[in-house]
């Protein structure tokens, strides 16, 4: 059976950290590949004439269709083994202890997990916790040794590979000075940064306002 996909047209909150930066449109972009790959479940997936869409395992779908689930884009929201809703204690069960904990709030906490590995300097992950449930996942740096991927998508490949497995983004953003530029697909909260031409990172989030996934 395919995997059902879930295609969203409400609008959901923005990235928070890009608010108030300097942003652009996908206007002079190069074009995706007319081939489309074949949806894999937990993938966004992008759609001929619909733009971005999530894919979900057949069951899961069936589900959703007859509401017994809620329609959710969830499934999609993961970074290798680390998706939002995931408990703090399973990810520490994968990645090990932090080199890094920053409190963030009352109730939020950044974690910062690097993946060891022969290149230098490491790839990491940056968790953000919320009541220690993921609500937001990073991972930024040179290729992975181990897989580690975003929707089918590797640390290191080339931007024509994000544009024909996403489609053009709507926005582009760039952090800071000489940094990568953040590429997103509203209504999804999500992003790959992408400089000199090749992915450096890759976040999902969850939607700002909405209760704490469980």
């Amino acid at each position: 059976m395919r995997p059902l996909i879930l295609a969203f047209a409400f609008t959901v909150a923005a990235l928070p950290a890009f608010a108030q930066i300097p942003c652009r449109g996908n206007g002079g972009m190069a074009e995706p590949s007319a081939a489309i790959a074949e949806p894999q479940p937990n993938q966004f997936h992008r759609v001929a004439g619909r733009g971005l869409a999530c894919a979900v395992a057949p069951a899961e779908g069936e589900a959703m269709a007859a509401r017994k689930r809620p329609v959710t884009f969830l499934p999609c929201l993961r970074v290798g083994a680390v998706g939002i809703a995931d408990e703090r204690a399973v990810v520490e069960g994968l990645l090990g202890e932090p080199s890094q904990v920053s409190d963030l709030g009352l109730r939020t906490q950044a974690r910062v997990y690097p993946i060891r590995q022969r290149s230098i300097p490491e790839p990491y992950y940056v968790v953000t916790y919320q009541d220690d449930v993921a609500v937001a996942v990073q991972l930024i740096g040179p290729p992975t040794e181990m897989p580690a991927t975003f929707s089918g998508l590797s640390l290191g490949e080339p931007m024509q590979k994000v544009l024909n497995a996403l489609g053009k983004p709507t926005r582009r953003c760039v952090l800071r000075a000489k940094g990568p530029e953040t590429w997103m697909w509203q209504p999804f909260p999500i992003g790959v940064d992408i400089l000199d031409g090749r992915v450096v990172g890759f976040k999902v989030t969850w939607p700002a306002g909405r209760d704490t996934p469980h």
